[in-house]
This record gives structure tokens, sequence and C-alpha cells, in this order.
């Protein structure tokens, strides 16, 4: 099956999708446990990859077949080199990256939990400004599908969305925290797809169902919390469903979000409906998780779709099954 059957006849722009936000540099260390103060334990595995909620989701959804390009800040060390050299060995245009001179760029440590997969992420900023709005290159956006942001750098993410609505572009935003700005962003935003984290916060503690309801007061298609394992949370015609996870034998949980945003965002080019889009990037999440750090584990379409029919959701790309 060609991976290129499901959009061949859609892609009338240079892009499918644009990412715009936050790119690191991750060092992925492996520990029996997560080490308490005044410790000292040695690493089983130490890996480096490249990182960041909307870089990652960005290569997602370049792994999966789509054109991309991203839009971000970098300074011009070896962090921020590596980062936008791993960008472009995944085909995607990364000319809207800006180059702050004499900085550090973004990077992290994540310590990896052996035994569960679970992580603890220790990140840094480095020393480079924020990303602000007239560094944006919204030519790259017009020449987009979709417009694929994240909640680390809330002024050009707001005026990357504003111009997309007017232009018509798909918009997904990864709401990992409610930092300040972003409220501003979802009215621009067709698709909002929180972590718990973020609905905590939202709801003041109410429930995620809360959450989703006072985010279908934004207006957008879609809106989706993500519960790790358990799958995520949808409101589906008013209703709240839960579309569970899949079971695999996790390695590393790093970056599993981040791959979820990526595949929601091919889903939805794709015409799935808001149900669909759940399963098909609750799969590519679980995949992602079989192997150590954020990307490594990332898988391609054909990969994907065989995992699906084997998990009993071999039909959810058949004609009829996907929405408008």
């Amino acid at each position: 099956m060609s991976e290129r059957m499901f959009w061949s006849n859609k892609m009338k722009k240079r892009y499918d999708i644009t990412g715009l936000g936050y790119s690191a540099t991750d060092y992925i260390g492996f520990v029996p446990r997560i080490p308490v103060e005044n410790t000292k334990l040695e690493l089983s595995s130490l890996t480096v990859q490249g990182g960041g909620p909307a870089a990652t989701a960005t290569v997602t959804a370049a792994r999966l077949g789509l054109t991309a390009a991203f839009i971000g800040k970098r300074g011009d060390d070896d962090f921020g080199e590596r980062s936008a050299r791993e960008l472009a060995g995944e085909n995607i245009d990364i000319s809207g990256i800006v180059i702050e001179k004499d900085g550090c760029s973004h990077f992290a440590f994540i310590m990896v939990n052996e035994e569960t997969a679970e992580r603890t992420i220790l990140w840094s900023r480095g020393s480079i400004s924020m990303l602000e709005a007239g560094e944006v290159d919204t030519s790259i956006i017009g020449q987009s599908r979709g417009l694929l942001i994240d909640s680390l750098e809330p002024a050009a993410a707001l005026h990357a969305a504003r111009f997309a609505r007017e232009n018509g572009i798909e918009v997904l935003i990864d709401a990992g925290t409610l930092r300040e700005g972003v409220e501003e962003i979802l009215p621009y935003c067709d698709h909002i797809i929180t972590s718990e984290t973020f609905s905590r916060q939202f709801s003041r503690g109410e429930g995620h169902a809360q959450t989703l309801r006072k985010l279908s007061s934004y207006g957008p298609h879609s809106a989706v919390v993500t519960v790790g394992e358990g799958g995520c949370l949808a409101l589906v015609d008013g209703e709240v469903i839960e579309i569970r996870g899949f079971d695999v034998k996790a390695v590393d949980t790093t970056g599993a979000g981040d791959v979820f945003h990526g595949s929601y965002l091919f889903a939805v080019l794709q015409g799935l409906d808001t149900a669909g889009c759940c399963v098909f990037s609750n799969a590519v999440a679980a995949m992602k998780c079989r192997a150590a750090g954020g990307r490594a584990g990332i898988p391609s379409l054909d990969e994907v779709l065989s995992f699906l029919a084997a998990n009993g959701h071999g039909g959810l790309f058949d004609p009829g099954s996907t929405g408008s």
C-alpha cells in the first residue's frame, strides 16, 4: 500500500503542515530508578536526539509521509546546529528557523526509569530570546494545509494562528501547560489538544470533562485531553467519550504526547473524524514508546496501518469510516 495514496489528490500547496514552536536537543539517560538528593547512580545507557513539542510533532508528520516545514528559533551553538540538522534530515524545510548570534539553544536532560519507562525532564531555554511575531515567516504558513503550534512561543503562535485562520489553514495547538497568553490563542485553533496538566489547571481541578466543555466554547472542530497510556478523552457531538490507548511494551514515554499531536493533524488532513483521529494518534504514540527517546520509535505510515490492523482497527481508512 502506497503511503501517498491518502493525500495525493490534495497536495495543492508546497507543505502539508508547518510546525511552529520549541525545538531542542535531548540527552536521555536510563537509570534503574529516579534518584533522590545526594545520590550517585550509574546510567545504564545514554542517547542524544532532537526534542521539543512542536518539533517532534513535525517530525512525526514527516515520518508518516507529509511534506513539512518548521519555524522556530535557535542559537548558533552546537545544540542549535544539531537540532536543525536533525529536522533537515527528516526532509523538513528549516528555512523559517531564526538563528540568534551567540545564543545558547534549548536543551534537556531526561532521566528514564528503565523499569517503568516513566521519565523526569530537566530542561532549559538556554539564553536565546523568545520567537517574536515579526520573526515568523508567514509565507511558509501560507503554503501549508495545516499549522501545528505549541504553547512555548505564545506571541509567535498567536500571530501564526491568526494568519492561518484568515487563510483557511487548519490549526492545531498542543496545550501542554496553561502559560500566560495561551488562552488568547485558543479562539484561532481548529483542534485543541491538551495534556492532563493543562486540563487540571484549566478546569481548576473540576476534571477533564469540564475542560472539554469549556474548550468547546472557543468553537474548535475538536477538543481532546490526552491521558498517557490510558489514551484520551474527546468531545464528540456534545458528549465526552473515552478512546483507550494501545498496550505495548514501553521502553520510554518521552515525546509520546508530541507524537500524538503530529499524528492527529495527519489524521485530520486525511479526513478522519474526531474519534478516528484519536484512535490513529493513540496507536502512533504507543508505537513510539517502544524505543528510547522522543523520535527513534516514530513509525512509518505502513507500520502504523499494520499495527492498527493487528489491533482490530484495519478499516480506519476505509471509505465511509472517515469524516468529511
